[in-house]
């Protein structure tokens, strides 16, 4: 019974710093030591306040990095979070669409302010950052080729 109590508020001090996926909640609470039943009790406990929301987590998720993250970088990074499949689709669908190309044109603008882009460098630097946001390289390269005339 001790471990149970401990275990709640352990998971509620863990929810009170930053939203968490069911998966990162559990994870957490299975490297502490705590057995799975004791787990499985917190994990409803916490569920049952309307703290632990897949759904809810996905849908805030995507509002706070669609405007720097690509969407397969986005359920790239849900999916590591333990989210699945279907929950992530709802979320997109709630979220609804967003021009990535307009985002790509955003993101290398912010990044050639800093950047003299006449260098083919620095054009290759500010493709290989979109790259890693997850944008397709010919997305990347349609738009930095219109933006600045190269490519």
């Amino acid at each position: 019974m001790d471990d149970l109590i401990r275990a709640k508020k352990r998971a509620l001090y863990l929810l009170t710093d930053m939203d968490r996926t069911e998966k990162e909640l559990y994870d957490k609470l299975k490297k502490t030591g705590y057995p799975e039943s004791v787990i499985t009790e917190t994990m409803d406990y916490v569920r049952g306040f309307g703290y632990l929301d897949d759904r809810k987590y996905a849908k805030r998720y995507i509002e706070t990095y669609c405007d720097r993250k690509s969407k397969a970088r986005l359920r790239f990074d849900m999916q590591k979070k333990g989210l699945s499949k279907e929950i992530i689709s709802e979320a997109f669908e709630i979220a609804g669409n967003y021009d990535e190309r307009e985002l790509i044109r955003k993101l290398a603008e912010k990044k050639a302010k800093t950047l003299d882009m006449a260098d083919p460098k620095n054009i290759s630097r500010v493709a290989s950052y979109l790259s890693r946001q997850g944008f397709s390289s010919s997305d990347i390269m349609s738009v930095i080729g219109q933006d600045f005339h190269c490519c």
